[in-house]
């Protein structure tokens, strides 16, 4: 298993709060990996927004799981996801299929409530970077990727500052991914 042992762990026994947030946590850092990849095309604008839109959601406590599982559906047909007999090749493709895969765990921890989904959502994470590792020179987004999950559970959030500064910094990580990706494609 790529997660943590002791991240799968402190999951399984969250309440579930914490996997809300810690699943809002993980998309925020995948999020430019979708958005900033898609942005520009015109025929997934309304994909982006859609993202955006769930994104603030996932950070929102007080929604219920019924929005959540309205939004699986929604996710669930973005191209993605769709069954293919081709292999991903393309790098924009294989990011923000991650991007996707990740979002998608988020909203099904939060529909559920399962930890096993916030656990498929770190691994979606922790996947997309072991793999951006391995075909850029520096190689730190995985380890990065997994400290910022045990630290999450380690520290987790006391208050709406804390809350503030943790989606600031999750940001700042994606915003870093995409400029690697997008470095990858000009290679």
């Amino acid at each position: 298993m790529v997660v943590d042992a002791a991240v799968a762990e402190s999951l399984r026994g969250s309440k579930q709060v914490r996997l809300d947030l810690f699943v809002a946590s993980c998309t925020e850092r995948m999020a430019e990996l979708f958005t900033g990849l898609r942005y520009g095309d015109d025929a997934r604008a309304e994909d982006v927004t859609l993202y955006l839109e769930i994104l603030d959601e996932l950070w929102n406590p007080s929604l219920t799981g019924n929005v959540f599982a309205a939004r699986v559906e929604a996710v669930e047909v973005l191209s993605e996801l769709q069954p293919s007999e081709e292999e991903l090749l393309d790098v924009a493709d294989i990011y923000a299929f991650y991007a996707v895969l990740c979002l998608r765990y988020a909203l099904l921890t939060r529909a559920n409530g399962e930890p096993e989904d916030a656990v498929r959502c770190a691994h979606a994470c922790l996947t997309a970077l072991g793999q951006l590792d391995r075909n850029i020179p520096q190689d730190a987004f995985f380890e990065s990727e997994r400290e910022s999950q045990r630290r999450f559970l380690l520290d987790g959030v006391s208050s709406g500052e804390s809350l503030l500064r943790l989606r600031k910094s999750d940001r700042d990580a994606s915003r870093e991914r995409l400029l690697a990706v997008n470095s990858r494609l000009q290679a």
